[in-house]
């Protein structure tokens, strides 16, 4: 409940303790701040009170955040105020002091999403081969399709995964709002030099060409 322009004397970090059913006392208080600072906590005194020092943002920095995460259509209303509940726990009562329109982008119905880029992005790293479910072919669902997945790009059209499709050469840049059943395999992925012309991915560059139209994924 504080940062640098909220701070709380001890009788007010009594009574607050107390509203949650914990029983303190003065001098308590003062050894267990006394611990917390010892043991690494960023606590500051001053003249008005404690406040935990935050490193805070800047109000247009905190706003960028909050409207990112409203905005964000790959994030279904429950993860987001979830996501905004742990910023207010991070920024404290500088989230409170907001004041900010809720309108957002069109949200996603559920978690598929995120859980697909989490899902990629560990197969990412680990190099392995994914298996999928295209939502445009529901009546495929009995055919799992195969993926090299090398790596996630944000472009215009949305969230999409820069990767190899089993039996074909070159690369392809599919949206993750058409996969579903994200599965990892222990296949190891192919390596993206074998099939096109990188040696090393230049992410940016590649993302840059795909908005321009321009066809990256020949061999």
């Amino acid at each position: 409940m504080t940062d640098e322009r909220h701070r709380m004397t001890v009788p007010e970090l009594l009574e607050e303790l107390q509203r949650r059913g914990i029983t303190a006392e003065r001098k308590g208080i003062y050894r267990d701040i006394d611990a917390l600072i010892q043991y690494g906590a960023d606590i500051k005194h001053t003249g008005t009170g404690y406040y935990l020092a935050r490193g805070d943002l800047s109000r247009d920095e905190l706003k960028c955040l909050i409207w990112a995460l409203r905005s964000a259509n790959f994030l279904s209303d429950k993860r987001t105020a979830a996501l905004l509940e742990k910023l207010k726990g991070i920024v404290g009562m500088q989230l409170a002091a907001l004041t900010l329109p809720e309108d957002g982008a069109m949200k996603c119905p559920d978690d598929q999403m995120i859980e697909n880029i989490d899902r990629l992005s560990v197969a990412i790293e680990q190099r392995r081969q994914v298996t999928y479910s295209d939502k445009d072919h529901m009546d495929m669902l009995a055919r799992r399709l195969r993926i090299s997945p090398y790596a996630l790009l944000w472009l215009k059209r949305g969230c999409c995964v820069l990767c190899n499709q089993e039996g074909q050469s070159g690369l392809s840049c599919l949206e993750l709002a058409n996969m579903s059943s994200i599965r990892t395999d222990m296949t190891p992925w192919r390596n993206y030099s074998e099939i096109s012309r990188y040696r090393e991915l230049d992410l940016d560059d590649i993302a840059a060409r795909l908005e321009a139209g321009e066809d990256i994924c020949k061999p």
